[in-house]
């Protein structure tokens, strides 16, 4: 356990002073920021950074599904260290953390006209039946390591992956494999129909994993 959480869901109007005040509910916020496009619009989750572990450990416990401008919130451990993109509140460098375990990428563009294949290496052998799942009707905005972070709320999620075309733009669909199937049919039933950047996304068991 780390003392960064990751937010998400929340309002698009929410800066990180908005984010800091909140979660100051749950102990001393060092840092905040909100994750933001390159054109600077927020994507609707944020990184906030505790003093200690236990604030980190109070801000998951209390503060999920909380109200903030009016979206209720969830709050989980930020297993990436922040790595990403976005505007906040400034903070002293640390050290750069090891790399996620987790496999990902968007899809490079091939002669493969599915554009399925992973941009990652994968052994079919670690793959466990009714594990892997299709997301369909995507953000074109929407990144691999987005799609990961968001699945990563309801269970472990070994691989990511956002379909790219031969043209180098991405379809908007993408898959999501778990550590058991007991987690796939659980983000089935919590995230099928429901928001992500903006749109309603697909969300169903591989029939050609």
């Amino acid at each position: 356990m780390s003392n960064r959480v990751y937010v998400g869901n929340l309002a698009w109007s929410v800066s990180w002073q908005d984010l800091k005040d909140h979660m100051r509910d749950a102990g001393d916020v060092q840092y905040s920021k909100v994750l933001t496009d390159r054109d600077g619009r927020s994507k609707g989750c944020g990184i906030v950074e505790f003093s200690t572990v236990e604030g980190a450990q109070d801000a998951i416990e209390k503060l999920t599904d909380t109200e903030l401008k009016g979206r209720k919130i969830f709050v989980r451990e930020d297993r990436e260290d922040g790595k990403r993109g976005g505007g906040g509140a400034p903070r002293a460098p640390k050290a750069e953390a090891s790399a996620t375990t987790a496999e990902g990428g968007d899809s490079k563009p091939d002669a493969v006209a599915s554009s399925t294949t992973p941009a990652t290496s994968s052994s079919s052998s670690d793959k466990v039946e009714g594990s892997q799942l299709f997301i369909g009707n995507l953000s074109w905005d929407t990144t691999w390591q987005e799609l990961k972070d968001y699945f990563a709320t309801v269970g472990d999620v070994q691989y990511s992956n956002v379909a790219v075309g031969r043209d180098g733009r991405k379809k908007g669909f993408g898959f999501i494999r778990f550590a058991t199937k007991e987690e796939a049919s659980a983000a089935i039933e919590k995230m099928n129909g429901v928001e992500f950047m903006g749109r309603n996304i697909e969300v169903r068991l591989d029939n050609k994993a």
